[in-house]
């Protein structure tokens, strides 16, 4: 059994039992409750079900979803919130910063030379989530089913409205032989999450992570791997 860390995919970063606290939460002040550090520290007990070679094999027949949380940002802040947010302009919103854009740059490079074959890119209508798409695979759809809902402290229905958004593009198989990518956020994956790892999903942390998941239709599908940003390149030499 694998779990990710900062190191190989191997690395066993399950072994820090210890609870998140608040002023070590990757999860940031204004968005800190019960729900998001409980579900980051679901994210940081996470332990992959297959080991780095089965993973890499099975990434490269397809047939998988990658949910990918944008690249680093110059900072983070609730823009879903603010009164000035239009999709339209990246000026009303958070941005890429330069080492976001080089994780993301680091990911598709690492896919690549792993030999992993990419089917659809689907990204919502953020432009960090969309550029973490580009610099990554060079092309992207959009699909307002990924987007942020307009909360920062989001209520049980909220999440509920997450997963009924989000789950049937986690479900859905891939074209034949290949994996699809989806470039989201972090509520929208702990809201879809929360039914698979009860009761309060995963918080998906830092920016950049990926989760595998084997979809297996009528909005279920199972959590496979969490992959670091730079974990994919590693990944190629197996």
């Amino acid at each position: 059994m694998a779990a990710c860390s900062s190191g190989s995919v191997s690395d066993d970063s399950s072994k820090d039992k210890e609870k998140l606290s608040a002023d070590r939460s990757e999860v940031e002040a204004y968005e800190q409750n019960d729900t998001t550090l409980s579900g980051e520290q679901n994210n940081k007990d996470f332990v992959n079900k297959l080991d780095d070679t089965d993973l890499v094999s099975a990434l490269r027949d397809g047939g998988h979803v990658i949910y990918l949380r944008h690249t680093k940002t110059v900072k983070d802040w609730g823009d879903q919130v603010s009164p000035a947010l239009n999709l339209s302009d990246c000026n009303t919103q958070r941005r890429l910063s330069t080492e976001g854009k080089a994780d993301a740059k680091v990911i598709g490079e690492g896919i690549k030379a792993a030999n992993i074959p990419i089917g659809d890119v689907i990204s919502s209508d953020y432009c960090r989530a969309y550029n973490t798409a580009d610099l990554a695979f060079g092309r992207y759809t959009k699909n307002s089913n990924l987007n942020f809902l307009p909360c920062v402290e989001c209520t049980p229905d909220d999440y509920k409205e997450y997963a009924a958004r989000v789950a049937p593009l986690m479900s859905a198989l891939p074209e034949t032989g290949k994996n699809t990518v989806l470039v989201g956020h972090d509520d929208p994956f702990q809201g879809v999450t929360m039914p698979v790892v009860p009761t309060n999903g995963i918080y998906p942390a830092p920016m950049g992570v990926a989760y595998v998941v084997k979809p297996l239709g009528d909005d279920k599908f199972e959590l496979v791997a969490k992959i670091l940003p730079n974990q994919w390149e590693p990944l190629s030499q197996l």
